[in-house]
């Protein structure tokens, strides 16, 4: 006796067509979209965090380098002695025993100089604040309006008075 048993051929594969592409190829292809989309997404993120981190650090080295300026230009004229820069080196100078008084400003000099320009930088005042007088002078070199500027500020002996210096130093917009 014969049985009529309906057997499912599993050698065949039931495509269902969507335009030219079966059910499988749809949704690999959609899957491919989607880990494209994350990866240009990832790339993306990746790249302005990149571009965010450049720029920070290219503010701060700029601001790094006025810094450095500052310190060597204050320590400068403080520690030595230029008679034709004065900002550059407005110590005295002791003839007894041949070398600079370090620390110790010729005040005339240093409010006599015309300034102080170094490449793109320049020194925009000094303040001297004379601690046993309580008096505060003002020597303004520059008027230039820029908005990248710093100080430094260092104990020296001015005209035998202990004062605090107070050097500021710009970059040229």
């Amino acid at each position: 006796m014969k049985k009529n048993w309906k057997w499912i051929n599993l050698n065949t594969t039931n495509k269902t067509k969507f335009g030219d592409l079966n059910q499988r190829g749809i949704i690999f292809s959609t899957d491919a979209t989607i880990n494209f989309v994350i990866i240009l997404f990832t790339l993306l993120i990746f790249t302005l965090t990149l571009s965010n981190t450049i720029n920070s650090t290219k503010k701060e080295l700029t601001q790094l380098e006025l810094d450095q300026k500052a310190i060597f230009i204050t320590d400068s004229l403080i520690k030595n002695q230029n008679t034709n820069q004065p900002l550059l080196g407005g110590c005295i100078y002791d003839e007894e025993k041949k070398r600079v008084l370090t620390n110790n400003i010729d005040y005339l000099k240093i409010k006599e100089a015309s300034g102080l320009k170094i490449n793109n930088f320049f020194v925009e005042s000094i303040t001297l604040e004379f601690l046993k007088t309580n008096q505060t002078e003002k020597i303004i070199y520059s008027t230039k309006q820029t908005n990248q500027c710093t100080s430094v500020k260092r104990f020296v002996v001015t005209n035998n008075q202990k004062t605090i210096i107070e050097v500021r130093v710009c970059k040229e917009n």
